[in-house]
């Protein structure tokens, strides 16, 4: 049954209760915008295509022909969006006999779903990014793999070594975060802005990035990655499984480059009665799709 009526509430209805606790906690806000470049969606589907840019400029000899140079053709990838959605039935004999109200709150539990649900959503790419079943980049691989192809030949990685997050570990990841060039040889200059952890690797990374001193050695050195790179933002995510999987974002802010959230529908809520039994209905719904043609910007270490 999952109509909600007064047998399966029975303390709701005791006038002697002095009061009633519901299941409610504190929720993370929506972190998740700050990990994946949100755009709306007017369409049923959204595709994004990239192209490989021209080579370097070749020496030209005197009286020799000038070299000719054609962009390459990337992939493309679809956007297409999910439609979630949610409802809930309670009578009208169970509104009207509650004591304390929380019937009424249906519509605000709708909406903890529904904000739970999108942190799930955007977090399934991190969960399933070393696997190629799941989310999958405009070339085929895995989202973070070390064997994709370059448009001008030859491959590129945005996949560690699985190792635990350490000086060292960081300081190479963001070394090969920095290192990356195009599909044409030429160098990107992109620096990484947010560091992706769990919970699990919270305090760890604090460590890492906060300290004065070199956080692993006995020796009066400085922290270099602190000193380096002092805009490093660290993100703590509890909606990622792994408890050793760390990530390293760059800005995707006005680029087609890594994962993108189309919001084709925001969350909506609805209610109405039924005419015939009075029973209120409730209901939320929303429509989305996320995804990444090309995942340049992105990095990552499935961990120790």
């Amino acid at each position: 049954m999952t109509t909600e009526n007064r047998s399966m509430f029975v303390n709701n209805y005791t006038p002697a209760l002095f009061g009633l606790s519901v299941e409610e906690y504190k929720r993370y806000p929506e972190v998740w915008r700050q990990i994946v470049r949100v755009e709306r969606s007017e369409k049923y589907k959204e595709e994004i295509a990239f192209n490989a840019g021209l080579g370097l400029v070749p020496k030209k000899g005197e009286g020799d022909p000038i070299t000719t140079d054609r962009r390459l053709a990337g992939p493309k990838k679809a956007w297409v969006h999910d439609t979630y959605a949610l409802s809930g039935r309670i009578t009208e004999e169970a509104i009207e006999d509650d004591q304390y109200g929380t019937m009424r709150d249906f519509a605000r539990e709708l909406g903890v779903s529904a904000r739970e649900t999108r942190h799930v959503i955007v977090a399934e790419p991190f969960n399933t990014g070393f696997v190629t079943t799941y989310h999958t980049a405009g070339d085929g691989v895995a989202l973070f793999a070390s064997n994709r192809a370059k448009l001008g030949g030859g491959t590129w990685s945005n996949l560690a070594t699985a190792s635990a997050l350490s000086y060292s570990t960081l300081q190479n990841a963001i070394l090969a975060f920095e290192s990356q060039t195009d599909h044409r040889g030429k160098r990107i200059m992109q620096t990484p802005a947010t560091l992706l952890v769990p919970p699990s690797l919270e305090y760890k990374a604090l460590q890492l990035l906060e300290s004065v001193g070199q956080p692993e050695s006995a020796n009066n050195d400085i922290n270099a990655t602190k000193r380096a790179r002092p805009s490093l933002k660290l993100i703590v995510w509890p909606y990622l499984t792994s408890t050793t999987a760390w990530f390293l974002l760059g800005e995707s802010v006005n680029s087609s480059v890594g994962l993108i959230h189309f919001e084709r529908v925001g969350v909506q809520f609805g209610k109405e009665g039924d005419f015939m039994n009075g029973d209120a209905m409730f209901k939320t719904r929303f429509r989305n799709s996320i995804e990444c043609n090309n995942s340049i910007n992105m990095y990552g270490n499935a961990g120790a």
